[in-house]
Protein backbone atom coordinates (compact mmCIF):
# COMPACT_ATOMS: atom_id res chain seq x y z
CA UNK A 1 0.00 0.00 0.00
CA UNK A 2 1.54 3.47 -0.96
CA UNK A 3 2.28 6.00 1.86
CA UNK A 4 0.05 9.07 2.11
CA UNK A 5 2.10 12.49 2.16
CA UNK A 6 0.30 15.34 4.12
CA UNK A 7 -0.90 18.66 2.50
CA UNK A 8 1.03 21.55 4.40
CA UNK A 9 -0.28 23.21 7.14
CA UNK A 10 -2.96 26.31 7.21
CA UNK A 11 -1.06 29.65 7.31
CA UNK A 12 -1.31 30.86 11.35
CA UNK A 13 -4.25 33.47 11.60
CA UNK A 14 -5.88 31.35 8.34
CA UNK A 15 -9.69 32.54 8.33
CA UNK A 16 -10.99 29.03 7.54
CA UNK A 17 -13.08 27.16 9.91
CA UNK A 18 -11.55 23.54 9.30
CA UNK A 19 -13.34 20.34 9.77
CA UNK A 20 -10.83 17.19 10.50
CA UNK A 21 -10.75 14.11 11.59
CA UNK A 22 -7.80 11.30 13.29
CA UNK A 23 -5.19 10.15 10.92
CA UNK A 24 -4.71 6.86 12.10
CA UNK A 25 -3.60 5.32 8.47
CA UNK A 26 -4.85 4.88 5.14
CA UNK A 27 -7.81 2.92 6.29
CA UNK A 28 -9.23 5.86 8.20
CA UNK A 29 -8.75 8.18 5.46
CA UNK A 30 -10.71 5.08 2.97
CA UNK A 31 -13.30 5.59 5.73
CA UNK A 32 -13.42 9.60 5.52
CA UNK A 33 -13.15 9.60 1.04
CA UNK A 34 -16.71 7.19 1.85
CA UNK A 35 -18.45 10.19 3.08
CA UNK A 36 -16.15 13.22 1.99
CA UNK A 37 -14.62 11.77 -1.38
CA UNK A 38 -12.10 14.46 -1.90
CA UNK A 39 -10.72 14.22 1.59
CA UNK A 40 -7.21 14.53 2.41
CA UNK A 41 -4.39 14.45 4.97
CA UNK A 42 -3.04 17.96 5.88
CA UNK A 43 -0.70 19.01 8.62
CA UNK A 44 -2.12 20.56 11.36
CA UNK A 45 0.20 21.91 14.50
CA UNK A 46 -1.49 18.61 16.30
CA UNK A 47 -0.09 16.31 13.75
CA UNK A 48 -1.78 14.90 10.58
CA UNK A 49 -5.32 15.19 10.24
CA UNK A 50 -7.97 14.42 7.41
CA UNK A 51 -9.42 17.45 6.06
CA UNK A 52 -13.05 16.85 5.59
CA UNK A 53 -13.62 20.42 4.94
CA UNK A 54 -13.03 24.63 5.13
CA UNK A 55 -15.74 26.88 5.67
CA UNK A 56 -15.93 31.01 6.20
CA UNK A 57 -17.86 30.18 9.17
CA UNK A 58 -17.95 28.27 12.45
CA UNK A 59 -21.42 27.46 11.92
CA UNK A 60 -20.98 25.91 8.23
CA UNK A 61 -18.04 23.64 9.75
CA UNK A 62 -20.29 22.54 12.84
CA UNK A 63 -22.92 21.36 10.82
CA UNK A 64 -20.63 19.52 8.73
CA UNK A 65 -18.90 17.99 11.37
CA UNK A 66 -22.50 17.03 13.33
CA UNK A 67 -23.55 15.32 10.39
CA UNK A 68 -20.60 13.04 10.13
CA UNK A 69 -20.36 12.33 13.53
CA UNK A 70 -23.99 10.54 13.11
CA UNK A 71 -22.26 8.71 10.27
CA UNK A 72 -19.80 7.52 12.56
CA UNK A 73 -16.99 9.22 11.58
CA UNK A 74 -15.15 11.05 14.86
CA UNK A 75 -15.03 14.84 13.00
CA UNK A 76 -14.41 18.20 14.61
CA UNK A 77 -13.47 21.44 14.06
CA UNK A 78 -10.01 23.73 13.86
CA UNK A 79 -9.61 27.11 13.18
CA UNK A 80 -6.53 28.62 14.22
CA UNK A 81 -6.03 31.44 17.39
CA UNK A 82 -4.95 35.07 16.28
Amino acid sequence: MKSVEAALPPAQKDRFYYVVSNYTGAQSLELAKTMVPDAYVRKFPEGSQIQLGAFDTETQAKTLAEQLQQEGISASVYHTQE
